[in-house]
C-alpha cells in the first residue's frame, strides 16, 4: 500500500492492518474522511486485475481535495484479493490536515509499544465469529477404510482446511483428526472460509467422498490460554451438529456481516442440545 507521503510504502498484512488502525483514529480527530468517486476505469485479464478511481477527498468540513485511488487484485474462487493499493492527494498531509499523519513504521511502533493486543481471532470491539467443522460419518468411514487409509484421509483434510483457515485469517483454537474449532475477528472471512473449505473437499480423497458439516456463530466471549469460552462457542458448536453434511449453517448474528454476499436458504428454526428456546439458522449456498 502506497500513499503520497515519501514515508507512505508499506508491505504485509499486518504492517497494513497497523497503520490503519493509528491513521483511522487520526481521521476521526480531523472530523472523518470520505472519498467521492468523479470516474472510476477497471480492466481484467485472466485471474488479475486493475481499478483506478478519481474523485473528490473531504476530511471533515474542510475544502475537498483532488484524489486519486489505484487497486491491483487477485482473483481467488469467488473473491478478489486485494494487492496492491495507491491513494494519493494532491496536497501534502499537512496542509490537508493540519496534523502529521502517522506513515512511517517507526513512529508507529513508539505508539503502540505500550498497547496490549486482543486476543488472536478477537476483533477490536471484542467480538469473534467462532467456526466448528466435523467430518461426516467420521466412525463409519473409518471402519471401512482401514485405520492406514483413514489415517492418509485425516492428513489430506487437516492440510486441506489449515490452508484455508491461514487463507482466510482464522486462527485455530483446537481440534485436529475430523473437527476443528477456528476464532476469525470478522463474520465475511469465517463464511467466506466456510465456503472455500466445501468447495476444497468436495471432490474428495481418492475417490473417498467426504462431507464436512460446518457451524459459524458470532458474539462475545471469554478468551483465556489461547481458548475461547461461553454461550457463542456453545452455539457454534450446537449448531454444527445440527447441520448436514455439505451444509453451513450460520446464525442471524453471522448474517449481519455478510452484507447480501452469499445466497442463503430459507431461515429455519432448531432447537440445540442444552440451550433454551428455539434459534433461527441460515444455511449457505455455495455449490
Amino acid at each position: 500500500m502506497l500513499g503520497s507521503a515519501p514515508e507512505e510504502w508499506w508491505e504485509g498484512p499486518d504492517t497494513i492492518s497497523a497503520i490503519m488502525k493509528v491513521t483511522a483514529h487520526e481521521y476521526r480527530e480531523v472530523g472523518g474522511f470520505h472519498f467521492e468517486s468523479e470516474s472510476t476505469s477497471a480492466w481484467k485479464e485472466g485471474s488479475v486485475g486493475w481499478i483506478a478511481s478519481k474523485g473528490f477527498v473531504r476530511i471533515g468540513d474542510r475544502e475537498p481535495i483532488n484524489g486519486t485511488i489505484t487497486i491491483v487484485v487477485h482473483e481467488d474462487g469467488a473473491h478478489w484479493r486485494m494487492v496492491q493499493a495507491h491513494f494519493a492527494i494532491d496536497i501534502a498531509n499537512e496542509q490537508a490536515l493540519g496534523l502529521t499523519m502517522t506513515s512511517s513504521v517507526d513512529d508507529l511502533l513508539l505508539q503502540v509499544q505500550d498497547a496490549v493486543p486482543p486476543p488472536t481471532g478477537m476483533a477490536p470491539d471484542g467480538s469473534v465469529a467462532i467456526m466448528f467443522t466435523d467430518l461426516e460419518a467420521s466412525t463409519a468411514l473409518m471402519e471401512t477404510l482401514g485405520e492406514s487409509r483413514w489415517l492418509a484421509l485425516l492428513e489430506w483434510h487437516d492440510q486441506e482446511l489449515a490452508r484455508q483457515f491461514a487463507a482466510y485469517g482464522g486462527t485455530v483454537v483446537k481440534g485436529g483428526g475430523d473437527g476443528f474449532m477456528v476464532a476469525f475477528p470478522a463474520s465475511g472471512s469465517a463464511a467466506a472460509c466456510a465456503v472455500a473449505i466445501q468447495r476444497a473437499i468436495r471432490p474428495g480423497w481418492e475417490g473417498v467422498q467426504v462431507a464436512a458439516r460446518i457451524g459459524i456463530h458470532s458474539g462475545n466471549a471469554k478468551a483465556e490460554g489461547g481458548d475461547f469460552f461461553g454461550k457463542t462457542v456453545v452455539v457454534a458448536a450446537r449448531m454444527t451438529g445440527a447441520a448436514r453434511g455439505g451444509e453451513i449453517l450460520v446464525s442471524p448474528e453471522i448474517l449481519k456481516g455478510l452484507g447480501g454476499a452469499f445466497s442463503l436458504d430459507d431461515p429455519r428454526s432448531l432447537e440445540l442440545k442444552g440451550l433454551a428456546g428455539d434459534y433461527v439458522v441460515f444455511s449457505i449456498q455455495w455449490r
